[in-house]
């Protein structure tokens, strides 16, 4: 297989490569992949090829091909279609890593924030972290996405809330009447932080009359929150 790397000429090599990438042995296609990533733009014929990877068998031949798509072809308009279908993957770390790369391409994947508001609800916790984090870059969205994000304020998880809490500042004065609405959610947590986002929104400062009535809730944690926010 090194003998592919001495061709001379890219389209020479992106031919040889796009042979490898129908062989049985997974090591082929990983190397073909691999290959592949190194020449970057100068592989864009093989692009329907890399596409046919991200179904591969394997889940590391599916990783990978994610990686060299972003490489190879690194336009939203190619990336955004093939990173939602693979944030549906059945490997989890696939997920995670498509979940991410939508969270790289900041504002250009706004068209995925339906597929990220899923994944909140993903059966593993880092895949709902890096989803949660992704609604932050891509910036401003919608108030399904917001709503979706408050509802994953129940989550047990610290690092969740914390990562929710930073979206919902991000997304800003967006989210801001759910946020108040949230106020009185049957969840403490959600309370909590909701009170937190808030405050730290740009509007915040002309909000503090709406967390009064937090000094009064049945839950400790949410009454020592509420007072300190107010000090």
């Amino acid at each position: 297989m090194a003998s592919i790397l001495t061709n001379n000429g890219a389209d020479t090599i992106v031919r040889q490569c796009i042979g490898l990438m129908g062989e049985l042995d997974p090591r082929k296609r990983l190397y073909a992949l691999t290959v592949l990533a190194g020449l970057g733009s100068a592989a864009r014929t093989a692009v329907p090829f890399i596409l046919d990877a991200l179904k591969d068998e394997l889940p590391p031949v599916r990783y990978l091909a994610l990686q060299v798509l972003r490489e190879v072809a690194p336009e939203a308009r190619v990336m955004v279609p093939c990173l939602i279908k693979a944030v549906q993957d059945p490997d989890e770390a696939v997920r995670r890593r498509a979940v991410n790369m939508l969270g790289d391409l900041g504002p250009d994947a706004r068209l995925a924030s339906a597929a990220l508001v899923q994944a909140l609800q993903d059966p593993c916790s880092s895949v709902r972290l890096s989803a949660a984090a992704a609604l932050g870059e891509i910036g401003p969205t919608t108030a399904t996405a917001v709503s979706a994000l408050i509802e994953a304020l129940r989550e047990s998880d610290v690092r969740l809330r914390s990562i929710i809490l930073a979206t919902l500042v991000k997304i800003g004065s967006r989210a801001v009447p759910r946020l108040l609405d949230s106020l009185h959610h049957p969840d403490p947590n959600v309370r909590r932080y909701a009170a937190r986002a808030v405050l730290k929104c740009p509007a915040g400062a002309d909000l503090v009359d709406s967390l009064t009535d937090l000094l009064h809730d049945p839950d400790p944690l949410v009454r020592e929150d509420a007072k300190e926010a107010l000090q």
